[in-house]
């Protein structure tokens, strides 16, 4: 199955995915999705971003294939608790180029259902709660432009309008982040 990153403005990204119901029909699409991430040298990748409707979260906190004992796959993710904030420097597969100081939780409990279907409890702080909410805003159509400033977003106008003059004319250009992204 050959995926390939959803570029802003595809309106797919702007979807609510519904919970996997059928865990099963799933699994065939962790590999590819790991794939996808690892190429566009990310760190967590969520469904929507790869055009999967449904609440699905891959994740490798170090961007290294090699690493693969550290993959981790969430499933009906759900925050049921956070705490403190930060603010840092994020990025976003979906939107090439860009990055912007966020303001996200410190740290939160995560609920999540494993590849078994057993549901799972998570405390994350530091980058796993970052990339815990980051995705999480993916599954439920939420981008990283929603929680930029209006500094960040006039600063990021011109690449916007490139993204979006690329989707209306059908280009494809393959990105690649200077750094992992989420």
């Amino acid at each position: 199955m050959a995926l390939q990153i959803l570029y802003y403005p595809d309106p797919r990204l702007r979807e609510v995915s519904p919970a996997v119901a059928d865990i099963e029909s799933v699994k065939p699409l962790i590999a590819p999705m790991f794939e996808v991430m690892y190429r566009s040298r990310g760190i967590g990748l969520a469904g929507p971003q790869v055009g999967i409707l449904q609440r699905i979260i891959v994740a490798n906190i170090t961007g290294k294939r090699e690493e693969a004992d550290e993959e981790k796959i969430f499933l009906n993710p759900t925050i049921v608790d956070r705490s403190g904030e930060m603010r840092d420097h994020e990025g976003c597969l979906s939107l090439p180029g860009i990055d912007a100081l966020i303001r996200r939780s410190e740290s939160l409990a995560v609920e999540v259902t494993d590849l078994e279907g057993r549901r799972q409890r998570f405390e994350a702080t530091g980058l796993w709660s970052k990339l815990f909410q980051h995705e999480i805003d993916h599954l439920d159509g939420i981008l990283i432009l929603d929680k930029m400033s209006p500094a960040d977003l006039k600063q990021w106008a011109y690449r916007l309008k490139e993204l979006e003059d690329d989707f209306r004319k059908n280009v494809r250009r393959e990105h690649k982040p200077a750094e992992a992204g989420l």
